[in-house]
């Protein structure tokens, strides 16, 4: 037993090893390994989705889970394990558990590891890596949403100045992608600037920002600036106005996640700190008693 352990611990430390490396690498700016490692995990999925995309016609359930994970992908922009669609995300849940069942018990075998240590390892990396597909791809969704949030009220900041200096919103857009860095708004401005090109109206290409990011914030501010294109009003102005109610409801948010931090700040103070505190307290008591 105790040969199993250290076995195991020091494929943990192997392990750990080449994830440092891989890091490492990522790091120093070897990216294209990555994205290389993303096409081949998507051409072992490629099969297994294009099973799953002829069986949503039958299967409604299915229908309606691959629908809410196409939003997913359209909020992350596409770039979860580099650029898989709503199918292959979800046939990642049963490939990925798969592998590692097929990897795990194999290294087990070799190793002559217990049955108990290879099933457990097993189940555990098997329950992990059926969860990551979903739970990676929200949570590369809400970051990028985040981010687009973030750094909004700045670009409508510049778009107002242009709109203020006798530019029309287009042009304010075009300037506003070529000054500001790399991220979801500027690829998301570049894509109108796209949509137009191609002959969209602006009026749609910025509702079709409203939908990618599906935020009550993106919403309302651009739902706000196609209808200002439409009726005519004061492009500044609805700029400033939209850059205005994104800041205000960052510091709404700010306030309620403030409140909140007194009762999550609760738990621990009952379980960890409480406790503490009566030991101190009371133990001298309880001891004196004893004695007595």
């Amino acid at each position: 037993m105790n040969i199993d352990i250290t076995i195991a611990l020091c494929c943990a430390a192997i392990s750990a090893a080449v994830l440092s490396f891989v890091a490492v690498k990522v790091m120093l700016g070897a990216a294209d390994g990555v994205r290389q490692a993303g096409a081949s995990i998507r051409s072992i999925l490629a099969p297994v989705a294009i099973l799953v995309s002829r069986r949503r016609v039958l299967d409604p359930e299915l229908n309606r889970t691959l629908e809410r994970l196409e939003r997913l992908v359209v909020q992350s922009g596409g770039k979860f394990l580099e650029g898989a669609t709503a199918a292959e995300v979800f046939a990642a849940r049963f490939v990925f558990p798969l592998l590692a069942i097929a990897i795990i018990v194999p290294v087990g075998a070799m190793f002559k590891l217990s049955l108990g240590i290879v099933l457990v390892g097993a189940a555990f990396f098997a329950a992990m890596l059926y969860a990551y597909p979903e739970s990676g791809l929200k949570s590369a969704a809400a970051e990028r949403v985040r981010k687009f949030t973030h750094d909004l009220p700045g670009s409508l900041d510049v778009m107002r100045l242009v709109a203020q200096s006798g530019g029309d919103l287009l042009s304010a857009i075009r300037s506003v992608i070529e000054v500001t860095q790399k991220g979801p708004v500027r690829d998301e401005l570049s894509r109108v600037v796209a949509e137009v090109a191609i002959g969209t109206s602006l009026a749609a290409a910025l509702n079709n920002v409203a939908i990618r990011i599906g935020t009550n914030e993106a919403n309302a501010v651009f739902s706000t600036l196609a209808q200002s294109l439409e009726m005519g009003t004061s492009v500044a102005d609805n700029l400033q106005s939209a850059a205005q109610l994104i800041r205000h409801a960052a510091r709404v948010k700010a306030q309620t996640q403030a409140q909140k931090a007194v009762v999550n700040m609760s738990f621990p103070l009952l379980l960890l700190i409480l406790p503490g505190i009566f030991i101190v307290l009371f133990a001298p008591l309880v001891i004196q008693f004893i004695n007595r």
